[in-house]
């Protein structure tokens, strides 16, 4: 009977820490250079508290983009978020300057915000590419 039960833990131990892990993927580019800084995905104390969070896995999948004003050559980075609700599939995105302010946001299903806010946050920006990336297989 001992070994019956000590076989049983062992299965339920292997079960709760391999059975609950998420499989996911996470990109991450820390060689550049944005908001002043080399490696803003660790150097930008925002930036790099918005990756751990989204490391936590609340969506399917997260895009982080830097983005390059080319006339005041400023950085911006656009957050793209996907995930399900209700079955169906969901986007959201927060754009934001190298402080951290949010300037841009919408969401699929919501009120989009005006189209001049959308058209002042993107005016004259160039996308670099994605610098972080986080998606469920």
């Amino acid at each position: 009977m001992k070994k019956v039960i000590s076989t049983l833990l062992v299965i339920c131990t292997v079960a709760v820490f391999t059975g609950c892990k998420k499989n996911y993927t996470v990109y991450e580019n820390h060689d550049i250079t944005a908001c002043g800084v080399k490696d803003p995905l660790v150097n930008v104390k925002w930036l790099a508290d918005k990756c751990e969070e989204i490391k936590k896995g609340k969506h399917k999948e997260t895009t982080i983009s830097l983005l390059k004003d080319t006339v005041t050559q400023d950085n911006a980075f656009m957050i793209r978020y996907h995930y399900k609700q209700g079955g169906k599939d969901m986007y959201s995105g927060d754009g934001y300057d190298c402080s951290g302010k949010k300037q841009y946001s919408y969401w699929s299903g919501g009120i989009l915000p005006p189209n001049k806010i959308k058209e002042k946050f993107f005016k004259n920006k160039t996308d670099l590419g994605v610098i972080f990336k986080f998606y469920f297989k």
